[in-house]
């Protein structure tokens, strides 16, 4: 039997992954029901389920088994703005989101209030990258944050700095009258 419900509590310790529904039309809360997942063996998927998530939930008539099928929409939980045919993605509590739209062939991470952080042993970039900075009201462009690197670049062409366009191979400081040779730390 279908039955659609209020998740009322998630489960924590030996109850993870859980959650009681209160089923309205009998007044009844149900005993722990598994919470949905698309994987739980090797490869683990884990998007908890929120108390007061509308829910469908496949479960016995006499409402001792069963499990959460699904989470679904309602009046109060729509889908996120950025939802439609050619979307799949994410939205978190905290409002950051990652969705991938299929037609426009765009990836988007919208974290402003957020960390990101990527670890991995190489990350290869193909394609150009571009570092932008925030636009003000007054339409100055402002960029937060210093970037720093530990290691050491290597560029395999020219590298340019600026709004005058240095290149860094035919930049030279000049040397001061009398002085020969770099300068003595």
């Amino acid at each position: 039997m279908i039955r659609f419900g209020l998740v009322s509590e998630l489960g924590t310790g030996e109850n993870a992954g859980y959650a009681r529904v209160h089923f309205d039309d009998m007044d009844f809360v149900s005993d722990w029901l598994a919470l949905p997942s698309i994987a739980t063996k090797t490869a683990k998927q884990w998007i908890p389920v929120e108390v007061n998530s509308q829910v469908g939930c496949i479960i016995d008539e006499d409402t001792q088994q069963g499990f959460i099928a699904i989470a679904v929409w309602s009046d109060s939980d729509t889908p996120p703005e950025w939802a439609g045919e050619n979307t799949i993605g994410m939205q978190f509590a905290d409002g950051a989101e990652i969705y991938y739209d299929s037609e426009s062939h765009t990836l988007t991470v919208n974290a402003p209030d957020s960390e990101l952080n990527l670890k991995c042993k190489s990350l290869n970039v193909k394609g150009e990258v571009n570092i932008k900075g925030e636009t003000n009201i007054e339409g100055e462009t402002k960029i937060k944050g210093d970037t720093s690197v530990t290691g050491e670049i290597t560029a395999t062409k020219e590298v340019t700095a600026g709004a005058m366009q240095i290149k860094l191979t035919l930049h030279k400081h000049p040397t001061p009258a009398g002085v020969s040779g770099p300068p003595t730390p």
